[in-house]
């Protein structure tokens, strides 16, 4: 026969102090997070505003940047004419569309062989534009120069361009240098600029190619130079 004892045992003594000191422990962890709050609660109040205050600020720059950009955007649209083009530029200055609105001139004065006046268009448009654009515009200033008769400070960009391997117009670079040095009749550097445009064959650059082809035709070979 079972031992009615059996049927409710009592909990061990190390089972009962687990117990008590577990609710203990959360009596304790209670009353700790209470005195916390009682002592710190201004604090955490303020550090809890701040934080949705951080928060809205940016949200809000978020809001007027994009609300700049297509103002930007917009007044850039409306630039129809070279006067309206150039004050957008000017207002602008530093803004990746102004740098592309000062390109735009350049080209323009270019077509009018204002030579000058491109190169200084081109020079700002350098100064603000990124990628593809800078690179046309540093390509334009230095055509500019050139026409304008200025070849020191033309080879000077040229180089410039030339010593990047991730410029868009490193090919047409290196042809120019290597132009203006069979000019000079310094034949050894006009060899270096096109073998290193050789280096690089691609089709973006097969035009170029071509063109030193036909320019290194034109160098003496080196037992005639000497």
């Amino acid at each position: 026969m079972a031992n009615p004892s059996d049927k409710n045992p009592t909990p061990k003594s190390d089972e009962r102090n687990l117990v008590a000191a577990a609710a203990a422990s959360g009596a304790d962890l209670e009353d700790q997070l209470s005195l916390i709050w009682e002592k710190n609660q201004k604090f955490i109040i303020y550090a809890i505003v701040g934080i949705f205050v951080a928060f809205g600020v940016y949200q809000l720059s978020l809001f007027m940047s994009a609300s700049a950009k297509v103002a930007t955007q917009e007044s850039y649209a409306s630039a129809d004419d070279s006067a309206s083009k150039l004050a957008f530029a000017e207002d602008e200055s530093g803004n990746p569309l102004s740098g592309f609105a000062f390109k735009q001139l350049g080209d323009e004065a270019y077509e009018a062989k204002e030579f000058g006046k491109a190169a200084g268009y081109y020079e700002k448009a350098a100064s603000s534009a990124k990628d593809a654009i800078k690179d046309a515009a540093l390509m334009g200033q230095a055509m500019s120069l050139l026409q304008n008769d200025q070849s020191d400070a033309a080879q000077v960009i040229l180089r410039t361009i030339a010593s990047d391997e991730n410029a868009g117009n490193l090919a047409e670079a290196r042809y120019r240098l290597a132009t203006l040095a069979v000019e000079d009749e310094n034949f050894d550097a006009a060899r270096t600029y096109l073998e290193d445009l050789q280096t690089n064959i691609t089709q973006e650059n097969f035009y170029w190619l071509q063109k030193a082809m036909v320019l290194q035709s034109k160098i003496p070979e080196v037992a005639a130079a000497e």
